[in-house]
Order: structure tokens, then sequence, then C-alpha cells
């Protein structure tokens, strides 16, 4: 049998059939509470960021217009003040409910990002999880040796340098309760509008998110000591372009 890359999006397609039980089952949940709280890693050291401070308004055009995937990048990681800008521009908690810049699927706030430091410096090597209402990174009982984290990332050979790797990571428990098996989808509907948010401040910093999709999906999970319901959705390294 021949496989079909497309087989997710056929099942859970909608429409006349399969839209009332999607619609009723979206309706009990609601009806239930579905909630999902912020990830955080209690008891876990954490270094705060710099808040983000208001800019001299940077075009939004030019923006756009400069973001560019570059392969070669610095190993210097990014300032504390640069780092803080950029999480919490890109994903930092400015509203009620753990609302912030990048949207939600049902406001259930399923996305959690973490951070692994490739080279050394003010940031220790090794993971990290954004806690994105404390504006900190809570640091994880993982692996530090860089070499690890490149070897799960099939995408390595595409880029040199980066100072920073991205990991995005569904947690489907909320969001898979209100939305069953369409859940999937806005899982990665989510995770692309986070890395085009992370890409684009990265512009605007004079750095570069280099977006990736090749993952040893599971072995990540494992190294960053994910749940079970937890999936690896995309990849990114984060430099200075050379």
């Amino acid at each position: 049998m021949s496989h079909d890359p497309l087989r997710l999006l056929d099942l859970t397609r909608l429409d006349a059939a399969t839209l009332p039980a999607f619609r009723d089952g979206t309706l009990d949940a609601e009806a239930a509470g579905v909630e999902h709280s912020l990830r955080r890693y209690p008891g876990h050291p954490q270094v705060s960021l710099p808040a983000p401070k208001r800019r001299r308004l940077v075009a939004l055009d030019a923006v756009l217009q400069g973001r560019r995937s570059h392969r070669h990048l610095d190993t210097a990681q990014p300032s504390p003040k640069a780092l803080g800008t950029l999480l919490g521009l890109s994903f930092g908690v400015n509203g009620s409910i753990g609302r912030g810049p990048t949207p939600s699927a049902g406001g259930l706030q399923s996305m959690c990002l973490y951070a692994i430091a490739l080279t050394p410096g003010w940031l220790a090597q090794g993971a990290w999880h954004y806690e994105r209402e404390a504006h900190a990174l809570a640091q994880l009982d993982a692996p530090t040796d860089p070499a690890v984290w490149r070897d799960l990332l099939v995408s390595s050979r595409q880029f040199e340098g980066g100072a920073l790797l991205w990991i995005i990571v569904g947690d489907g428990r909320a969001i898979g309760r209100k939305y069953g098996a369409r859940a999937a989808r806005f899982l990665l509907l989510e995770a692309g509008h986070l890395m085009q948010t992370l890409c684009l401040v990265s512009t605007s910093l004079s750095l570069c998110t280099l977006p990736l999709g090749g993952v040893r999906d599971d072995e990540m999970a494992r190294a960053l000591g994910l749940m079970a319901t937890d999936r690896v959705l995309y990849a990114g390294v984060c430099g200075r372009p050379v």
C-alpha cells in the first residue's frame, strides 16, 4: 500500500458528515470547562530575563523584507537583553489566561518552547524551558553536550554555527479533549505561528532564526523529558548571521 503524505489531513477533514460530531464534541468540551495551565518547572534553577522595553518603531515592512534563512551563524549567545526581548515579544504573556503574541486554538495555550544553549556563555549549556508568565528560563536536567542535540537534529547539515536551538512542543492534553483528532492540525498551525514570530523578531534584533523540520522526534522528546502527550513539532537554530 502506497504511503499518502496527506493522510492526516484526509482523516481530519471537516465536511457535511463529520462536522456535526466535531461541533458537538467542541461544545461539550466547552460546557465541561476545558482549561490548560501554562507549563512550569517549579524547583528548577531559573534565570530571569530582562523585560522587553519599548523600542523605537521597527518598520514591519522592513522586517518582513529582511527576513532570510541564513545558513552561516555566529556561535555567540544573544545578550540577556536581546534574548529577553526576543522571547518576550515572540511568546511572552501580555494578557489574561496566558494570552500573548502567538495565536492559540481555543485559547488553550498548548505550545511549549524549549531553548538549547549550544555554546558556552552567560546561559549554561544544555536545555532550558521558557517560563512564559515569569519571563524566565528554567534549567532542565538534560544533556549539556551540544553534540547530543545536534545529533538529534537531522537538519544540522543545513547550517553552520548557531548559539541556540529552539524546540517547539505541542501539549496534546487539553486541546485533544476539546478538538479530538483535529487537534493535531491546530497544534501544527500554532507551531507555525510561533516559529514565524521568532523569525521576525529575530530579524528585528539583527539575529536569525532558521526554521528546521528534520528532528528525531521521539529521541528529542526523551532528551527533554517530555510527557507522553507531548509532541515535538518544530525546531530552529538562532544566531547572528555571518
